[in-house]
């Protein structure tokens, strides 16, 4: 195989995986978050942030919190991926 096909098939390759592992963090971060704002007001996290009919403190709340967790999460996830990519191919992953 050329090296540019390689590099082409290595690049695709590893949007796949980190692609992957964020939106299995995200998933994961998602359900976690739903089950920790039930544990914490004894009610479901709102799902219309956005309405008019939320309050203002819990919509900021929950969406300060969901976006620092699935952020945190996502970068976890494509670090932990990059490192699984350089033991299995002896380089860090394409750009």
């Amino acid at each position: 195989m050329k090296k540019a096909q390689r590099k082409a098939r290595d690049k695709m390759t590893w949007m796949i995986v980190g692609a992957g592992a964020a939106m299995l963090a995200s998933t994961l971060v998602d359900k976690s978050m739903t089950a920790g704002w039930r544990a914490i007001t004894n009610d479901d996290p709102p799902k219309k942030p956005e309405s008019p009919k939320t309050a203002l403190t819990e919509a900021l709340a929950w969406t300060a919190a969901s976006a620092l967790a699935v952020g945190v999460s996502q970068i976890l996830a494509k670090r932990g991926a990059a490192i699984g990519w350089r033991a299995y191919t002896g380089k860090l992953p394409p750009v």
